[in-house]
């Protein structure tokens, strides 16, 4: 009889831990069909095509708790997306990188957003990467705000496209999903990163550590997980 009271305390315990096991990578997410699809990442296959879209893949991300807490990373991700579209340049000197302007504006509303707080703190066009740094530390709410708004942003489009109905997910963001997660395993392969955007995605994706050099303007003190700079903003 005790031998059973024992065996049965051990299953008790070892379910208690079971229960208590990470289930980020097999999220249960809500679709229009009123069914729940489990994104079961061993079943989903690699794939090399990158997400065009990247306001909707940090959208994505966001649903299965996969986007980085990191705001800097996010934003670092919209500089080489504006870098990409023409409209700034980032410049590598003595191994950290200034911020030149193209154009007062970027094609995206929330993005411009970003975009703005980042304009004001330029001379002649210019961004240097001690300011950046300073601006970091100061407006750092602000950019949490931000990416907040981001998010919402996307969430409202899609409501509008009707892909999202009372919280639920249509069936096309589902399959989005494991594309995207399927590009995920892609990069997850490799050692090194061959590109600048995958470089990015695996940011994104927490799967890889930017170089120093093209990093540098969100390195920081580290006290207490808060970003710290000794001096304020200019």
């Amino acid at each position: 009889m005790e031998l059973l009271f024992v065996f049965a305390m051990i299953l008790i315990i070892l379910y208690y831990f079971y229960q208590k096991r990470p289930k980020t990578h097999f999220p249960n997410i809500p679709y229009q069909d009123h069914k729940k699809h489990v994104l079961n990442y061993k079943k989903i296959n690699t794939n090399n095509k990158p997400p065009q879209d990247l306001q909707y893949t940090t959208y994505l991300l966001s649903l299965i708790n996969e986007l980085p807490q990191d705001e800097f990373i996010l934003v670092y991700a919209c500089l080489k997306k504006w870098e990409k579209q023409g409209e700034i340049t980032l410049e590598d000197v003595d191994g950290e990188i200034n911020i030149h302007f193209k154009k007062p504006y970027t094609n995206n509303i929330v993005e411009d957003q970003l975009f703005q707080m980042l304009y004001r703190l330029e001379i002649d066009h210019v961004v240097e990467n001690e300011v950046i740094r300073k601006w970091m530390e100061a407006d750092f709410d602000k950019i949490v705000q931000w990416k907040e708004a981001y998010l919402k942003e996307m969430q409202n489009k899609l409501k509008q496209e009707h892909k999202l109905v009372d919280e639920r997910y249509s069936l096309e963001i589902y399959h989005d999903l494991e594309s995207l997660l399927g590009y995920k395993k892609y990069l997850n392969v490799y050692k090194e990163i061959e590109t600048e955007e995958e470089n990015v995605y695996a940011l994104l994706f927490g799967l890889k550590e930017c170089p120093y050099h093209m990093y540098t303007f969100f390195v920081m003190e580290n006290v207490d997980d808060k970003p710290m700079i000794n001096s304020s903003v200019k």
